[in-house]
């Protein structure tokens, strides 16, 4: 039997004395049980290492954002560690440097230089747009009354909730219990405003099992219900608010990238009745388009422009300012409390869900989102004043991160 100064092997060995009392009492049991009298091989105990999560809903990336630019309210340069360590705090946050590192890319973090220190600092283009929305925001809500918003959610027919009380003393399962897997999916389209939900502008239908959700809510089911439930149904001058989802944004006309063939270049200038040589190489006659390209400009703006209204669109990474995020999660603690796991229930009670939430649901939903948009731009006021004491050499400017 191994018996050691646990002080003292502790202390050698650089390691807690709970740790050498677990591994003496391995031994120790290794020993006992052990037939032949070859002495027991111990592994070392494994270490304890953070956990991979990246996979953070849009409130707790609203945390990290918030928490980042924290710093830079405080005069304080952020780094991963000290990112991480508030997240701890704040939403028990228990992932690794990694997944830091991932998740502050993913929402439009990058490294920039100053001073010869790598500075995290949000992506200039995503800071603008927040900026933009907000004045946008503040403008329309002096010179419009009815401001409306619209979005899109799906509900799984085997949607419930993740946890419930149970009868332990009961030796007979209690309850329905949800079938394995996801089941096949509903996809819900609505909007609302400050008053609740607009009326007959509810879209409710069955994707189909072999294909992405986003695939078959796609531009042409959008515009036909934008066109025929949304508008006809709104209030004259509204500001319609939305997300910029690819059914959203398809444009009127696309504008050259650098992955166009040289062909299409040439016939996309000589359309804007330009007449471009035909010894230019594909990169000059793509610098040569870009003079003439034009801000890219909507279908769906386009269709509300003709009928009176106007579209404003949400920042990239920003759904938090859009209260129907709220109300869809309403609508599903709803069905999730109720569910009976068969799709022809489940369409009736995605219909109940919805007639479930009130307009005084719609009024704190959107009075949330709000104070959420005051406070972003109060904060970028203050970020703004510190980031623009500090000499950032955006030559060097990376989107890898160190710390």
């Amino acid at each position: 039997m191994l018996r050691p100064q646990v002080g003292r092997q502790a202390k050698a060995t650089n390691v807690s004395e709970v740790t050498v009392r677990r591994i003496c009492s391995s031994f120790n049991q290794a020993c006992i049980t052990q037939k032949s009298p070859e002495q027991p091989v111990l592994s070392s105990p494994a270490k304890k290492r953070s956990a991979t999560i990246t996979n953070l809903d849009d409130f707790n990336k609203r945390v990290v954002r918030r928490t980042v630019l924290g710093f830079y309210e405080r005069k304080e340069i952020p780094t991963l560690h000290k990112i991480k360590e508030e997240l701890k705090e704040n939403i028990s946050f228990n992932g690794c440097i990694e997944s830091m590192r991932k998740i502050l890319t993913e929402i439009g973090f990058k490294y920039g230089k100053v001073d010869g220190r790598k500075f995290l600092m949000e992506r200039c283009n995503l800071a603008a747009a927040r900026t933009q929305f907000l004045q946008e925001m503040r403008h329309v809500k002096q010179s419009f009354q009815n401001i409306v918003y619209l979005d899109e959610t799906w509900v799984n027919q085997n949607y419930s909730v993740r946890q419930c009380w149970a009868d332990i003393t009961s030796q007979e399962a209690t309850g329905v219990q949800p079938p394995t897997g996801k089941g096949s999916r509903l996809i819900i389209l609505h909007a609302g405003t400050k008053d609740g939900f607009i009326d007959n502008a509810e879209l409710i239908f069955q994707a189909k099992n072999d294909g992405d959700y986003h695939m078959q809510m796609n531009s042409t089911v959008f515009e036909e219900w934008f066109k025929n439930q949304l508008l006809s149904n709104i209030a004259p001058s509204s500001i319609i608010v939305m997300d910029n989802a690819p059914y959203h944004s398809v444009q009127l006309e696309k504008m050259p990238s650098s992955s166009w063939r040289k062909a299409d270049l040439k016939d996309w200038l000589e359309k804007k009745g330009v007449q471009p040589s035909d010894d230019l190489l594909k990169a000059e006659l793509y610098e040569l388009a870009k003079k003439f390209a034009v801000s890219k400009k909507y279908c769906t703006d386009k269709i509300a422009e003709e009928a009176g209204h106007r579209v404003v669109r949400l920042p990239p990474y920003h759904c938090q300012y859009n209260p129907t995020e709220l109300i869809w999660a309403q609508v599903k603690s709803y069905i999730a409390k109720k569910n009976t796991f068969k799709m022809a229930d489940l369409k009736l009670l995605v219909k109940e869900a919805l007639s479930y939430i009130t307009p005084h649901n719609w009024m704190q939903a959107v009075q949330h989102a709000e104070h959420l948009q005051q406070e972003d731009g109060k904060q970028d006021i203050a970020v703004d004043h510190f980031v623009d004491s500090l000499i950032i050499n955006t030559a060097e400017s990376s989107d890898e991160f160190s710390d």
